[in-house]
């Protein structure tokens, strides 16, 4: 028996508006604001510790590395990070870049680094933070799912509520440190000491991560701690594609690229043997910049 056309053209009304509907939400969202404004959230990774000389490194920082006349006087690396590649790509005109980074931070300072970034007017705000969480010194002080998701959270909701219209939020997932400490095991420090003795102060606690670097907690330890990354990783990517969902005046992009990608010995600092060389930094930069990001923006 065929249903009456009356019947019939309501239904299909119905299942066209079903369809389209995702791409009506993804239509509503706001047009994403030029990179302009720049501010990163996150630790020592940010901050180059030790990436070329001793302690910090802004200049060689993945995120707001610079390259002016002393730099290149005095010969340092240029890592064409994300500050560098957001002048080429959208002019000197209104540019700004912040650090909000420190070393040592970890998901507890992420609140306050947000508010920070967002007092700047940030209309690009890049978030990796999270290695402190599972370096410590032992492994009961890892944060659980629950605590780190939650502070996560806590910034983010900073971000949500108080960036401009259009701003986007770039989330990194946690390097694999246990790739950093697989491949500088045959480094030196200073090309002086074994990475290995360097790292064996961790007895002491004179040097951080005694998670992965204690040379007593054996391979067991190592892939607890890397098993904490990957679930902590698996919170940063779960909030950010809600976030991205729920929120129609925001961007929010998670990126795996940071963890996933097999750094070598180049990559590892020779000073410290754990923290990204100037090398692994621009490594960062070129793995991490995603310019589709803010195609059409404003």
């Amino acid at each position: 028996m065929k249903r009456p056309i009356r019947f019939i053209i309501p239904a299909l009304v119905i299942v066209l508006l079903v369809l389209g509907a995702p791409q009506a939400a993804a239509d509503t969202k706001a047009q994403p604001l030029c990179p302009k404004r720049l501010s990163s959230t996150g630790d020592s990774m940010t901050e180059a510790i030790d990436a070329e000389l001793p302690a910090a490194n802004h200049w060689a920082s993945w995120a707001n590395g610079y390259h002016g006349f002393w730099e290149w006087l005095l010969g340092l690396t240029n890592v064409n990070s994300h500050n560098q590649r957001i002048t080429k790509a959208f002019g000197s005109l209104g540019r700004a870049n912040y650090m909000e980074a420190r070393s040592g931070a970890d998901m507890f300072d992420f609140p306050a680094q947000a508010l920070q970034a967002a007092s700047r007017r940030a209309t690009y705000v890049t978030v990796l933070m999270g290695h402190n969480d599972v370096c410590q010194d032992r492994f009961i002080d890892i944060p659980s799912d629950e605590v780190f998701e939650a502070k996560f959270r806590e910034g983010m909701e900073t971000l949500k509520n108080e960036l401009p219209a259009g701003a986007t939020v770039y989330v990194v997932g946690i390097v694999d440190i246990y790739r950093l400490w697989e491949v500088a095991r045959d480094k030196k420090a200073l090309g002086i000491v074994d990475c290995e003795v360097l790292w064996a102060t961790t007895l002491l606690k004179l040097f951080p991560c005694g998670t992965m670097l204690n040379p007593l907690i054996g391979e067991a330890g190592r892939q607890y701690t890397r098993a904490r990354i990957l679930a902590f990783n698996a919170i940063l990517e779960r909030v950010t594609q809600e976030y991205d969902v729920g929120d129609s005046n925001h961007h929010y992009v998670y990126t795996p690229a940071a963890f996933e990608y097999r750094f070598d010995e180049r990559h590892v600092s020779d000073i410290d043997c754990f923290h990204p060389s100037a090398f692994g930094q621009k490594t960062l930069s070129d793995k991490t910049w995603n310019p589709a990001l803010f195609a059409g923006c404003k």
